[in-house]
């Protein structure tokens, strides 16, 4: 009887770590997406053909799988430039808005810049963390 509650008890034991291991989170979930953060890029609000204001943003691009984020920071300050050119030739701000950029024009330019820049399909999505206006304006009526 003793051997047996023994050898019951040196297989639980065996099997406990891989038990273990195989119910913990890290080893279920998949690896973390990686990104990278653009930030205080100043984009100008342009109305009427004058520049209404200018807004600072900051944003975070979610990269494929396989990528590394080391590859994106390399181009990070080809992607700002190439933002701030498209910037200055479209207008990215909310029509009657003169604090705020449109968000959907904005990540379909960075989308773009970013397939140019990195390859086709390397960035995911676009999140615009943080819009912030350089003077607080009065919008048309």
């Amino acid at each position: 009887m003793l051997v047996r509650s023994l050898a019951a008890l040196a297989l639980i034991l065996a099997a406990a770590p891989t038990a273990a291991l195989a119910a913990s989170p890290e080893a279920a979930a998949p690896p973390e997406a990686a990104w990278v953060t653009l930030t205080g890029v100043g984009l100008p609000i342009i109305a009427d053909g004058r520049v209404r204001n200018h807004v600072f943003v900051e944003m975070k691009l979610h990269l494929k799988p396989g990528l590394a984020p080391e590859q994106a920071r390399a181009k990070n300050t080809a992607i700002r430039d190439a933002l701030i050119r498209e910037g200055h030739r479209r207008s990215l701000g909310e029509a009657r808005n003169w604090n705020r950029l449109d968000e959907r024009a904005l990540a379909a330019a960075v989308m773009q810049i970013a397939n140019t820049q990195l390859g086709r399909g390397s960035v995911l999505r676009v999140e615009v963390v943080r819009q912030t206006p350089r003077m607080r304006v009065r919008n048309p009526v």
